[in-house]
C-alpha cells in the first residue's frame, strides 16, 4: 500500500490537466489549501474525500493508494478468460456481439481496469468490422451503434486517464478502426496521427540496445537484440497477413497469389533465425496466408486448387516436424476459419 495522499492528489491533478488553482475552485476551497495537500503539510476535510476523487476521475481507494495490484490482475484473468470462452470461430460475427457485451457490462463495474478497457474498445473494433464488411445486425443498428458509442467512450477514457503508453497506443489504434468502420474519417485520423510511426527511426527498441551494449557489453546486447527482432517479427508478420487479405479479396488471382508467395518466402526467411521470431505469431501468420491463397482461388472458381492448397499446407507442416498438439491445434483454427470465411 502507498497510503501518500498528497502526492497522488499531485499526480492525477496533473493527469487530468488541472492547475492547482482549478482543482480549488472545483472543489471551493484555496489554491493554497491544495498546495498543502500536495506537499503533505495537511490533509484535505475528510468531506472532500468523495469529491476530489470524482473530480480526479479514481476511485476513493486509488486516491489513497491502496495497492489493488492482484485484486484487479485476478479480475482481469477471469474477463479475459470468458473472453475466450465465449469466442467461436465459427460463429465470429455473434461471438463477436456477445463478447462486446459482456464487455460493456465489466468494464461498467471496473472503471479503473484500462487492460479490461481496452480489451473491451478492441472488441467493438472487430464488430464494426462485421457490421461494416459482413452487413451483420443490419436491420438492428442500435444494437451495435450503443456499444460504438460506449467503446469510444471508454477508449477517451483510458487515453485520457492510463498512464501505461501501450494501453494508450491500442486504444488510439481500436478507436481508429471504429472510426473508420463508421465512415468518420476524421476522427480515424486525428486518431491514426498520434500513433508511433515506421518512418521513424527513433524507435526505443533501437537505442535501447545500444544502451545494453554500453552499459553491459556485447554479450548482453544479444538477449535484447533477440527480444527486439521479436518485435519486428510481429509486425512483419502483422503487415504480411494484412497484404495477403486484401489482394485476396480485391485483386485478380495472379497477383494475390503472388503476394502470399511474397510473404511466404518472406516469412520463412525471417524464420530461419529460430531466436529472433514468436512461434505462435510464424504459424498464425503461416496459416493465414494459406487461407487466403485458398479464397484467390476460390473466388476465381478454382475450388479443386484450393482445397490443393489445404492439403499441401497440412503436410508442409508435417513434414517440418511441428508438434502434434500445435498441428492439431492448427487444423482446428484453420477449418474454423475455412467455415467463417466460406459463410
Amino acid at each position: 500500500m502507498n497510503n501518500h495522499l498528497g502526492a497522488n492528489i499531485r499526480v492525477y491533478r496533473k493527469n487530468k490537466g488541472f492547475t492547482q488553482e482549478e482543482l480549488a475552485n472545483l472543489l471551493g476551497v484555496t489554491p493554497q489549501a491544495v498546495s498543502r495537500w500536495e506537499s503533505e503539510a495537511g490533509l484535505p476535510d475528510i468531506s472532500l474525500v468523495i469529491p476530489i476523487a470524482q473530480i480526479l476521475g479514481i476511485t476513493t481507494d486509488t486516491l489513497f493508494g491502496y495497492d489493488q495490484l492482484s485484486h484487479d490482475e485476478a479480475i482481469t484473468s477471469r474477463i479475459l478468460q470468458n473472453v475466450k470462452e465465449l469466442n467461436d470461430a465459427s460463429d465470429g460475427s455473434g461471438s463477436a456481439l456477445r463478447i462486446c457485451e459482456y464487455l460493456s457490462e465489466e468494464t461498467t463495474k471496473n472503471p479503473t481496469n484500462y487492460e479490461i478497457m481496452v480489451e473491451y474498445v478492441q472488441q467493438v473494433a472487430n464488430l464494426s468490422m462485421h457490421v461494416d464488411l459482413c452487413g451483420f445486425l443490419s436491420g438492428q443498428p442500435e444494437k451495435y451503434e450503443r456499444l460504438y458509442d460506449d467503446g469510444i467512450r471508454k477508449g477517451i477514457q483510458v487515453i485520457r486517464y492510463s498512464s501505461n503508453h501501450e494501453l494508450i497506443d491500442k486504444a488510439h489504434y481500436a478507436l481508429a478502426w471504429i472510426y473508420i468502420h463508421r465512415q468518420d474519417y476524421d476522427n480515424a485520423r486525428e486518431h491514426i496521427n498520434v500513433l508511433p510511426s515506421l518512418a521513424s527511426n527513433s524507435v526505443k527498441e533501437s537505442i535501447q540496445m545500444e544502451l545494453v551494449f554500453f552499459e553491459k557489453g556485447f554479450q548482453e546486447m544479444k538477449d535484447a537484440m533477440a527480444d527486439s527482432s521479436k518485435i519486428l517479427f510481429g509486425v512483419l508478420g502483422k503487415h504480411l497477413r494484412m497484404l495477403a487479405e486484401n489482394y485476396a479479396y480485391y485483386d485478380e488471382k495472379e497477383e494475390a497469389l503472388s503476394i502470399c508467395d511474397f510473404g511466404e518466402k518472406l516469412l520463412k526467411a525471417y524464420a530461419s533465425k529460430k531466436d529472433f521470431i514468436n512461434e505462435n505469431i510464424y504459424y498464425h501468420t503461416r496459416k493465414m496466408i494459406a487461407l487466403h491463397r485458398m479464397i484467390a482461388y476460390t473466388r476465381a472458381g478454382e475450388k479443386q486448387e484450393a482445397e490443393n492448397v489445404y492439403q499441401s499446407f497440412l503436410n508442409e507442416l508435417k513434414e517440418e516436424g511441428i508438434a502434434p498438439d500445435k498441428y492439431n491445434e492448427i487444423v482446428e483454427a484453420m477449418n474454423n476459419h475455412i467455415k467463417a470465411y466460406g459463410e
